[in-house]
């Protein structure tokens, strides 16, 4: 079902844009038209404007590139601004379901996928202790930069100095689990950064580190039978797949009211607002 929206344009003409998933337009980065217009386009949720994009044969539509496929090629083939608004979510299950008597802090974090200089093989961990085996995870610091984080993290955790970072994905996910080695609930989001070795030089990593897991290589052909965290599986179809738009419902990114909340929830917020 197509839901039609008011768009209001700069020369202050209305017209009416039909979108499916109405939450998605918090993600517009543009309105696509099939007949020239002067000016631009006024974002009905954000108030933002929006570029007009003319595309012959196409029905007025936004234009939302990290949320629909096609928008997505045209905007890394184009080099325009992806945003996304909608995050997968993962939930803790068993020992690490966020518990109501924790509290709760927020984190960003980095998912490091770090392949060996010469080998096809990626850098793991295998949790001392607990069921976890993941590749190089950990919290950003402040004034750090996802890139920055991944090789601090890669370095304290498995001793590696020499990484180079090839590229930050453009989608986060949302991890929100009990960490019971901290005593609290965590609200991660997460970054996923992608480099290689430059050479095998590293140092040995420390006791405390050296007690939390060991670190393994894994070959690309055993990394979907070795990985066992879900957060880690969507770092791995990037990998094996490339990077594509996110089309499912998740958790919302937003700057207004509707930040973390559920992509179904905000839907139904903004079809009831708008009298949709």
């Amino acid at each position: 079902m197509k839901y039609k929206m008011n768009v209001t344009l700069s020369n202050g003409e209305v017209v009416k844009v039909g979108v499916e998933k109405p939450e998605l337009v918090y993600g517009a980065t543009a309105l696509i038209v099939e007949d020239p217009i002067d000016g631009y386009a006024i974002n009905p949720i954000t108030n933002e404007k929006l570029e007009v994009i003319v595309q012959e044969g196409e029905e007025t539509r936004f234009f939302i590139p990290a949320h629909i496929e096609e928008d997505y090629i045209y905007a890394k083939e184009n080099h325009l601004p992806i945003k996304q608004v909608v995050a997968p979510y993962f939930y803790g299950k068993g020992e690490e379901t966020p518990r109501g008597d924790k509290e709760t802090k927020r984190r960003y974090s980095v998912v490091g996928i770090i392949k060996h200089h010469q080998e096809d093989q990626y850098l793991c961990e295998d949790a001392k202790g607990r069921n976890c085996k993941s590749f190089v995870m950990g919290g950003i610091e402040e004034n750090e930069t996802p890139e920055d984080a991944c090789i601090r993290e890669v370095y304290e955790e498995t001793g590696y100095q020499d990484v180079e970072i090839d590229f930050v994905s453009n989608f986060i996910a949302v991890n929100h689990f009990y960490a019971g080695y901290k005593g609290v609930n965590r609200y991660a989001y997460l970054n996923f950064v992608y480099g290689h070795l430059i050479s095998d030089k590293h140092e040995n990593i420390t006791e405390e580190e050296n007690a939390k897991h060991i670190v393994k290589w894994i070959s690309k052909d055993d990394l979907k039978d070795f990985i066992n965290i879900d957060l880690n599986k969507m770092a791995l179809n990037i990998l094996f797949y490339g990077e594509h738009a996110y089309t499912e419902d998740g958790m919302m990114i937003t700057t207004d009211e509707n930040n973390e909340k559920t992509s179904e929830e905000v839907r139904r917020n903004i079809i009831q607002k708008f009298d949709l």
